[in-house]
């Protein structure tokens, strides 16, 4: 729609996606504030979150191309690499970066803070994404099929409305930011990812179903409707692991007091 800013050729989506890392990093260091964590521990945090939007990226634009190889391949057509990027392929890579950083470099410098994250960090990352599909819907990728509803939006370049998913999934992403940050900071709820993972991955599973742009398919499902299938069926595994691990240590924590 507006994938021209400032003057620059492509910029938004570029714009979009740094405006989500600082909003989600703000929320992030102010729940962290909130719960008493030092200030030169939040600017330790600042590395790792640096490291995991950076390998984000990197393996968003991997993944994205993957995925282009295999349209192309079952096309029969010539791939051309592409700087677009993909959200799974954003957690993939992102997800393990800060981990590791934090255990490997934070952990050496600072207390532990991880149950206070797993809190936070969904409401981050929901609200990083949200205005990443802004990006998507001003640069005109991730739009839907065409429709003669009065909300289908006409893109350059096409000559019929199509569904505006990328809006609708922003939409859907902020309210989850305000449920998500409802539930950290007036409940500390610590099940906050196994709410993010069964209900972005149902949205989004339901979602792929309106998207218009041709990225593939295997067996009738686009490649993140499988992703949504893996996250689905890693919330049991995850709300044990965080029964196990973060819930059972503040517990046994709270008895010795």
């Amino acid at each position: 729609m507006y994938p021209d800013l400032f003057g620059i050729s492509g910029f938004s989506m570029t714009f979009m996606i740094i405006v989500g890392v600082i909003a989600a990093s703000i929320l992030l260091f102010f729940y962290l504030h909130k719960k008493g964590v030092r200030s030169n521990s939040i600017l330790d945090l600042c590395i790792v979150i640096v490291s995991a939007v950076f390998f984000g990226i990197l393996f968003a634009i991997l993944v994205e191309n993957l995925y282009e190889a295999i349209k192309h391949s079952i096309l029969g057509q010539e791939q051309k690499w592409t700087w677009g990027m993909t959200f799974y392929g954003g957690l993939l890579g992102g997800v393990p970066a800060f981990l590791l950083t934090y255990k490997f470099y934070y952990l050496r410098h600072n207390e532990p803070i991880l149950k206070h994250i797993v809190v936070i960090a969904p409401a981050s990352i929901t609200l990083g994404h949200a205005f990443g599909r802004i990006g998507c819907f001003l640069s005109g990728c991730c739009y839907g099929i065409e429709t003669d509803a009065q909300n289908g939006v006409l893109f350059p370049g096409m000559d019929h409305p199509v569904v505006p998913t990328q809006i609708i999934e922003s939409v859907f992403l902020f309210t989850m930011t305000v449920v998500l940050a409802l539930f950290a900071f007036k409940f500390n709820f610590s099940y906050n990812f196994v709410i993010y993972v069964v209900f972005y991955g149902i949205f989004r599973f339901i979602i792929e179903f309106f998207r218009g742009d041709e990225r593939g398919q295997l067996a009738g499902l686009s490649p993140s409707q499988y992703w949504c299938i893996l996250l689905l069926l890693l919330a049991y595994p995850l709300y044990l692991l965080l029964k196990k691990t973060i819930v059972k240590t503040d517990k046994e924590r709270n008895d010795e007091i």
